[in-house]
């Protein structure tokens, strides 16, 4: 029976430090912080270019525009209302 005591005991000794490192492990890997998310990547000069004359082109539209189409242009662009009018 001293021999099983004994044994025990060893056994919980050497069980003791391996399940304070596990629980050691398992809380710094809980207080890691979450991984940041990349940034957007910065457009290149050529994309720019292409916008800014995609932009250019629309906004233009009405210059090139007859005088008569004019009001339904100013219809389909104009910003939706925040409040009804009365």
């Amino acid at each position: 029976m001293k021999k099983f005591a004994f044994a025990l005991l060893v056994t919980a000794i050497a069980a003791c430090p391996a399940a304070a490192a596990q629980k050691k492990a398992k809380k710094e890997a809980a207080a890691e912080p979450a991984p940041m998310a990349e940034p957007a990547p910065q457009p290149t000069q050529a994309q720019v270019t292409n916008q800014n004359s995609a932009n250019f082109a629309k906004d233009s539209l009405p210059v090139f525009l007859p005088t008569w189409s004019m009001p339904a242009y100013m219809a389909i662009t104009k910003p939706a209302q925040t409040q009804p009018q009365r």
